[in-house]
C-alpha cells in the first residue's frame, strides 16, 4: 500500500509541475513567440503581394495573399488588399524583371521569417511546426547552411519535412552516408489505417541498414478510414475537410512535390520504390497508376486496394516497373475485412491485379508468405528492392 501511495504522489507531483504556474508562462511565452513570426512571415507575404499589385503581376499576387492568408487569415490588411490583388487580370507568370526580382526578395524575407519561428521552436523538435519552417525557407530561399541543417537532423531520425507548394508532410530519414551532390534512390512507405506514420517511418529506416537510400513516410490521408485529427497533427480540419472525398487527390500530388524537394536539394533520384501497407496500399497503388514513370519498383504489402483507383487513361507501353505485391497466409483480413465485410485482403489483390494489367503491367508477382499476418512486411520490401537492383549495389 504504501509503494502504490509513493507511486500515485510521484505521478501527482509531476502533474502539478507540469501544469504550475511557470510551467504554464512558458507555454504562454513559446505560443507569444510563434504567433509574432507567423505575423512577419505574413507581413512579408503581405507586403510583396501588396508590391506585385502596383506592378500588376496578376498571379504572382494571388499566390502571395494566399501565403499570407493562410499564416494570418483575419488580417485587416488582407481584407482591404484582397479586392486589389482579385481585380488584377489572370494569366501565366509575369517575365518582367522588375515582378521576378521583387518575387525573389519577396521569398527571401518570407525565408527570413520561417527561419525566426523555426528558431522560437528551437527547443520544441517534436512540434512539427518547427521542422515544417525549417523545409519552408528552405524552399523558398535554398541555401547550403540550410540544406546542411536540415540534413544533419535527417541523417539522425526521421524529420517531418513539408514543401513550399503543397499542404502535405512526410517523415524524411537520409541515410548516414549522405553528402551533398551525390545521388540517392527513395524508397517511399506509407503507413496503414492506424496512421503511425513515425513508426513506419523508423521501421523502414531501420531496415534500410547501410542501404544508401532515402526514406519517405508521407501522411497520406487516403491510408485510413475516418481521419483521427490527434494522428495528423500537422493538418487541420479545414484541410481535411476540403480533402476528404478526394484524398488521393491531396496525397498524390503532395507526394510528387515531396520528392520534387528531395530531388531538387537532397540528390533524390527521379524515380522511386514504394510500398504501402495495408490502407497505404491505395497511395502506393494510386500513385504508381498514375505515374508509372516515376517508380522504379512497387511492393504493395498486405495493400488494400479500390476500383476507384485506378485512373482509366494511364496506360504504360514498356510493362512498366517490377511489382511484387506480398500478402499473409495468417491475415485476418484475408478473406473478409475485420473478419465481415467483402472483399478481403485476397480479393482486393484479384482486383489490382487486374487493374495493373489493364494499365499494360506485365512484370507483376503476388506472394502469399506462409505463417505471416497483417505486416507491413519491412524485410521482405527491402529484399525485393535488391533484388530488382534500386539504387544499384549495397
Amino acid at each position: 500500500m504504501r509503494k502504490t501511495w509513493l507511486r500515485l504522489t510521484v505521478v501527482l507531483g509531476t502533474v502539478l509541475l507540469l501544469s504550475s504556474p511557470a510551467a504554464r508562462a512558458e507555454d504562454a511565452r513559446l505560443e507569444k513567440a510563434v504567433a509574432s513570426a507567423r505575423g512577419k512571415i505574413a507581413d512579408a507575404w503581405r507586403d510583396l503581394a501588396s508590391d506585385l499589385v502596383e506592378l500588376g503581376a496578376g498571379p504572382e499576387a494571388r499566390e502571395a495573399l494566399a501565403r499570407a492568408r493562410r499564416e494570418e487569415p483575419d488580417a485587416k490588411e488582407l481584407t482591404t488588399l484582397a479586392p486589389l490583388v482579385e481585380a488584377l487580370p489572370e494569366g501565366a507568370a509575369s517575365t518582367d524583371a522588375k515582378v521576378i526580382d521583387r518575387v525573389r526578395k519577396g521569398r527571401t524575407d518570407a525565408a527570413k521569417a520561417y527561419d525566426r519561428l523555426a528558431k522560437a521552436l528551437a527547443k520544441e523538435e517534436s512540434d512539427p511546426r518547427r521542422s515544417q519552417a525549417l523545409v519552408q525557407a528552405l524552399s523558398l530561399d535554398p541555401t547550403t547552411a540550410r540544406i546542411k541543417k536540415l540534413a544533419d537532423e535527417a541523417k539522425k531520425k526521421p524529420v517531418l519535412f513539408a514543401t513550399a507548394d503543397h499542404e502535405s508532410v512526410a517523415y524524411v530519414s537520409l541515410p548516414s552516408s549522405w553528402k551533398p551532390g551525390g545521388s540517392y534512390p527513395v524508397l517511399v512507405s506509407v503507413d496503414g489505417a492506424g496512421a503511425a506514420f513515425l513508426g513506419n517511418a523508423n521501421s523502414f529506416r531501420n531496415g534500410r541498414g547501410s542501404r544508401p537510400f532515402i526514406t519517405v513516410s508521407p501522411h497520406a490521408l487516403s491510408c485510413t478510414n475516418a481521419i483521427d485529427l490527434t494522428k495528423f497533427p500537422a493538418y487541420d480540419k479545414a484541410l481535411v475537410d476540403r480533402w476528404d472525398g478526394d484524398r488521393l487527390g491531396f496525397d498524390v500530388p503532395g507526394l510528387l512535390a515531396m520528392l520534387d524537394l528531395l530531388t531538387a536539394h537532397f540528390g533524390a533520384q527521379e524515380k522511386i520504390a514504394i510500398t504501402g501497407f495495408s490502407g497505404g496500399g491505395k497511395l502506393c497503388y494510386g500513385f504508381l497508376l498514375r505515374h508509372p514513370e516515376r517508380v522504379a519498383a512497387a511492393a504493395p504489402a498486405c495493400p488494400n486496394f479500390l476500383p476507384s483507383i485506378a485512373p482509366g487513361d494511364v496506360k504504360v507501353k514498356d510493362g512498366g516497373p517490377p511489382v511484387h505485391i506480398f500478402t499473409g497466409a495468417l491475415d485476418p483480413h484475408r478473406d473478409l475485412t475485420f473478419g465481415k465485410t467483402p472483399p478481403g485482403i485476397e480479393e482486393q489483390t484479384d482486383q489490382a491485379m487486374e487493374a495493373l494489367k489493364d494499365a499494360g503491367f506485365t512484370n507483376v508477382k503476388r506472394t502469399m508468405l506462409d505463417g505471416v499476418g497483417h505486416i507491413a512486411c519491412v524485410e521482405q520490401v527491402w529484399d525485393f528492392v535488391d533484388e530488382v537492383g534500386v539504387g544499384g549495389k549495397r
